[in-house]
């Protein structure tokens, strides 16, 4: 574990500071040299361990977090961070990770990553990631990621009215949305909103062609991506679910 406890600040580039946290040093090393080098950005830390990663993230307070563990060190370091973070508030954490499954991106998006990205990554879209993370973005999953086929999300953009994206989405519609990512069945969504599982279905039918996902798990990303539904974050058994 190497701590730097003074970021430091130009007068006209307010600096980042970054923490890495990876138990390979050889990850670590890596993207020290590549972080450093770019203007504004300083490395403060780098741990080897989820608990490490809270400690000194507790001391430091980087601005961002970037998280090559995987598995279930990936979502115990996820949980230890976000302990730290107001709740409601984007997590500063981007995770950037060798592999990720389903599940696991999902808990992920649900602990409030800034992103997730493959170590595939470019070293410009890591860097501009950083650089959005910090400017109160929140980047989602990677392209890379999106089109790998571990999830495909066909993100139609839709303008609203409004100020935020709804994808052309009802009223109805949004409650459907947030039962998903509550993890809801038909028949629990069915009852709690007084519809029938068929009208149900109907509604979901309709907000997969106007999302343009093929499945509830993708919805679930999709609308934790867009803030969708927001009154429900968690997931746990539409991953079974059809």
């Amino acid at each position: 574990m190497r701590v730097i406890h003074d970021a430091g600040e130009t007068h006209d580039t307010p600096t980042i500071a970054v923490l890495l946290a990876s138990e390979h040093l050889i990850v670590r090393e890596g993207l020290r040299k590549l972080l450093e080098a770019e203007p504004g950005v300083v490395v403060v830390g780098d741990v080897s361990d989820p608990q490490e990663a809270l400690t000194v993230t507790r001391a430091v307070k980087p601005h961002v977090v970037i998280v090559g563990f995987s598995g279930r060190l990936l979502i115990r370091t996820l949980r230890s961070l976000r302990q730290l973070a107001p709740a409601g508030e984007y997590g500063r954490a981007i995770v950037l990770a060798p592999r990720i499954d389903k599940k696991q991106m999902v808990q992920a998006l649900q602990l409030g990553v800034g992103g997730i990205l493959l170590k595939e990554t470019s070293a410009r879209e890591l860097v501009e990631s950083v650089r959005k993370v910090v400017a109160g973005e929140r980047i989602g999953i990677s392209r890379d990621l999106a089109g790998s086929g571990e999830l495909l999300l066909r993100n139609r953009v839709h303008e609203s009215g409004g100020t935020t994206q709804q994808f052309g989405l009802t009223s109805r519609e949004l409650d459907i949305v947030a039962a998903v990512r509550r993890g809801d069945s038909n028949r629990a969504i069915a009852r709690r909103l007084a519809l029938s599982e068929d009208t149900v279905k109907h509604h979901l039918t309709s907000v997969f062609d106007k999302t343009g996902v093929a499945s509830r798990l993708e919805l679930a990303v999709f609308a934790m991506q867009y803030g969708l539904g927001d009154d429900g974050v968690g997931a746990q058994t539409f991953m079974n679910q059809r």
